[in-house]
């Protein structure tokens, strides 16, 4: 019996000491913590913007006579290959009737020169009449060449592309009287389309022509591409308020009017590399907490740039301290630390 009660307390002994234990463990903070390290990121200057035709990119068609649209072979925004059909266009009844008397009143001029110089041959017309005859042929081809300049020559007429591009507009419907030289449809190249992005006019200066930048498209899925600056301009626009600068960009798939951000890298940030969220941030500025004997040392620091989840910043850094990289949020200095090893993780994944 006593020797049951003595292992009895002995038992309560020792779950009261673990209980302590673990009580003491709760109360230090774990982190976790790397090597100092120095890197570099790029220093990035965003701007957003549209997908737009370039000056001279788009082609307006018309025809210089009147008519009407018969049919459509395409809708607005749709893609076209070069020499595909877009319309087709029939000139209007008038034209094509006066180009016919044209053609009409020729062929009897013609006739009648020709009778004229026979009889002149035989001496039973004069040259004035001759002359007449050739005179009048005269000014039926110019009539003719007149009707044919209208268009009459072409009852109907097939537009085709004359360039791979997509259809931005198309101004009028099928079967307007249309007269000539009306506007019918819109077509843009897609080998020249830009992107202009607004940028904030207090950044505008670090951006110069060639440098180099990361395009995430805000309108699809697709994966971010790679483009450099062409241009910058030297206005700001009264609507948006921002300088604007023009990316050059692969154009194969693009959308007319799809938005992209763009990542412009004026420069790179030298220094300590961490990340983003191992710098603090209080009333007394920026800091790292270092490990120093298991216990917090809070260091200042002054962050240079953020490059995604990276930041690069300068401080007297120890070497031969680790940096905490996650977990700072719940220290102070000279707090007590645990280091995060990640053993338990891989225990508890077996």
């Amino acid at each position: 019996m006593f020797r049951l009660f003595t292992a009895t307390l002995l038992a309560l002994a020792l779950l009261n000491v673990a209980a302590r234990a673990e009580e003491e463990i709760k109360g230090v903070a774990l982190v976790k913590v790397e090597d100092p390290k120095k890197g570099t990121v790029p220093e990035l200057v965003y701007g957003y913007g549209a997908v737009a035709p370039s000056s001279g990119s788009s082609s307006t068609f018309s025809f210089p006579r009147d008519g009407s649209v018969t049919k459509f072979y395409v809708e607005a925004n749709d893609p076209v290959k070069k020499g595909d059909k877009l319309l087709e266009f029939a000139t209007a009844p008038d034209v094509v009737t006066a180009y016919q008397q044209a053609a009409s009143l020729l062929k009897l001029t013609k006739s009648t020169r020709d009778r004229t110089a026979q009889l002149y041959a035989q001496q039973l017309a004069t040259r004035i009449d001759l002359d007449n005859a050739e005179h009048a042929v005269l000014d039926a081809e110019m009539v003719l060449s007149l009707q044919e300049l209208k268009g009459g020559a072409k009852p109907t007429e097939t537009l085709l592309a004359p360039f791979d591009g997509v259809v931005t507009t198309i101004s009028v419907s099928q079967g307007d009287r249309l007269t000539a030289g009306a506007q019918l449809m819109t077509l843009t190249r897609f080998d020249q389309l830009v992107l202009i992005v607004g940028v904030e006019p207090g950044r505008i200066d670090k951006v110069k022509a060639e440098q180099p930048v990361r395009l995430e498209s805000l309108s699809s899925a697709r994966e971010p591409i790679s483009g450099k600056v062409r241009r910058v301009g030297a206005a700001i626009d009264p609507k948006t308020r921002l300088a604007s600068a023009i990316i050059d960009m692969p154009m194969d798939g693009l959308l007319a009017g799809e938005s992209f951000r763009a990542g412009i890298e004026v420069g790179r940030f030298q220094g300590w590399v961490v990340p983003r969220g191992a710098v603090g941030r209080d009333d007394k500025g920026s800091f790292i907490f270092q490990i120093d004997n298991n216990k917090a040392k809070r260091v200042n620091v002054k962050p240079l740039g953020t490059a995604g989840d990276v930041t690069v910043f300068e401080g007297d850094i120890d070497l031969n301290l680790e940096i905490v990289v996650n977990g700072n949020y719940q220290l102070i200095d000279g707090a007590e630390v645990r280091i995060d090893t990640g053993v338990q993780k891989e225990d508890e994944d077996e």
